[in-house]
């Protein structure tokens, strides 16, 4: 069973584009930390219940509240602290996109990824065509995120021949 964590924003951009689908693909369980679920809950346009609807997306507690002070210190804001500390207790692999927010993570040594590498697995798995992937990727820019042009031609180079 394939289990990981996440940040808040990698669900709201895929609520919006209708996509949430991406992540089901290839993980049985999604596990957000209660400050996410409250980030997710203030959003409107249907991305809260659309979210909501998403059965493989659950709350899980933070139990070690030792680690979670210690990520505290780090300076994110809520969610990423909470995602990074459940990602820690658990060692289950985090999608975050923030960059603050997976610096700290990988110095922790925590497995990351982000919207780019979800669309690789999905096209890696046949899930989606590569141009499917290049009209997802302008879908996401599209409703909000945001993508250093050096590192989307560096993405979509390494992409163009796979599948």
């Amino acid at each position: 069973m394939a289990l990981i964590i996440s940040d808040t924003t990698t669900p709201i951009i895929l609520a919006k584009t209708n996509h949430l689908d991406l992540l089901s693909n290839f993980v049985e369980i999604v596990y957000i930390p209660p400050a996410v679920k409250e980030e997710l809950s203030q959003k409107n346009d249907g991305l809260k219940e659309a979210i909501e609807r998403a059965e493989f997306i659950k709350v899980r507690e933070i139990n070690d509240q030792t680690i979670l002070d210690e990520v505290k210190s780090a300076k994110l804001d809520k969610g990423e602290i909470e995602a990074i500390s459940l990602a820690l207790e658990t060692g289950l692999d985090l999608i975050i996109d923030e960059r603050l927010g997976r610096r700290y993570a990988q110095s922790k040594n925590i497995n990351i990824m982000g919207l780019l590498g979800i669309l690789k697995i999905n096209l890696v798995n046949g899930f989606i065509s590569y141009v499917e992937l290049l009209y997802m990727l302008e879908e996401f820019k599209e409703v909000g995120f945001r993508l250093n042009p050096r590192l989307e031609k560096s993405f979509l180079d390494s992409v163009v021949g796979l599948k």
